[in-house]
């Protein structure tokens, strides 16, 4: 499968008072990502965890296009855990919030 053309969201996520396992728990209890597999489009997703646990959490997926990303933005799911997500972030800056990308070249 190519993944050009496809659809890449990024979100940065900064957990509060550097409790990085609280925040992976709650996306591993919750099966977040793989709901967005399930329900939405998304052909994969992955949270990544700063190795000096310094700075953001990462979440990445790729979507089979915009509108499957935005029915995931629109997910009920979404809104359900959305105050237990930000009971566990800090709020980030406008300029480290993420986005939406179009895949142009890929390998692999």
């Amino acid at each position: 499968m190519t993944l050009e053309g496809r659809i890449r969201s990024v979100l940065l996520l900064q957990p509060r008072d550097g409790d990085y396992d609280a925040l992976v728990a709650l996306f591993k209890q919750h099966d977040i990502l793989g709901l967005a597999m399930r329900e939405a489009g998304c052909l994969n997703a992955e949270l990544q965890v700063p190795v000096n646990r310094t700075g953001p959490i990462v979440v990445t997926a790729v979507w089979t296009s915009a509108a499957g990303y935005a029915a995931w933005r629109s997910h009920p799911v979404r809104e359900r855990l959305s105050t237990d997500i930000e009971r566990l972030t800090e709020r980030a800056p406008e300029s480290i919030a993420g986005g939406v990308y179009t895949i142009a070249a890929a390998v692999g």
